[in-house]
């Protein structure tokens, strides 16, 4: 019975992820086709071609991720994974309004931050101890639009339901302490 809930709400979960990207990929398509330069800044692995944006605010880069699920095995801390590109300025936003503050503030010792950059094959050690890239961690995790905020368990394994875009403000705090607390109370039991 507890396996039917689990696979019925993955189901929905992927479902509801293929119908954001869907209704962004339109948007992005709308947009572009009445503008042909829009269209050719549509979001790719390597980003959309923009100028990188200078960051005013950061979280701690994923350099060791097995370690890192050590650490939260040890604490049962989830670990939150920001997928971020250079030029995106919904990322920056999320950064320095939401993020940064949060890693410093109410989660400093409840759950471990890291950011992950879509776009840079920057080199990383992954939750298996295998040696990956920053831009093959988020192809692993289906991560393609930025910014998507994932919260894992030590093991890696997605404990709650990416946080995709930036699209309602007024409700991306309380996205984020949700996604947090489930997944804190799923490593307590």
């Amino acid at each position: 019975m507890e396996r039917s809930k689990a696979k019925n709400a993955a189901s929905a979960s992927h479902a509801r992820r293929r119908v954001l990207r869907t209704i962004l990929a339109s948007a992005a398509a709308t947009l572009g086709s009445s503008n042909g330069r829009a269209q050719q800044r549509l979001a790719t692995p390597r980003g959309t071609g923009r100028a990188p944006i200078a960051r005013s605010a950061t979280l701690p880069l994923a350099v060791d991720l097995a370690s890192d699920g050590r650490a939260g095995a040890t604490r049962r801390q989830p670990i939150l994974l920001f997928f971020d590109r250079d030029e995106c300025p919904y990322c920056e936003r999320a950064l320095r309004e939401y993020l940064v503050p949060m890693s410093r503030d109410e989660w400093r010792d409840r759950a471990l931050f890291r950011q992950i950059e879509i776009d840079r094959p920057l080199s990383l050690v992954d939750f298996d101890g295998s040696t990956t890239t920053h831009s093959d961690v988020a192809a692993r995790y289906g991560v393609t639009l930025s910014p998507t905020v994932l919260v894992v368990g030590p093991d890696g394994r997605p404990l709650h339901e990416p946080i995709v875009g930036l699209l309602t403000v007024d409700f991306y705090a309380a996205y984020l302490g949700n996604a947090l607390s489930a997944a804190a109370a799923t490593l307590e039991r």
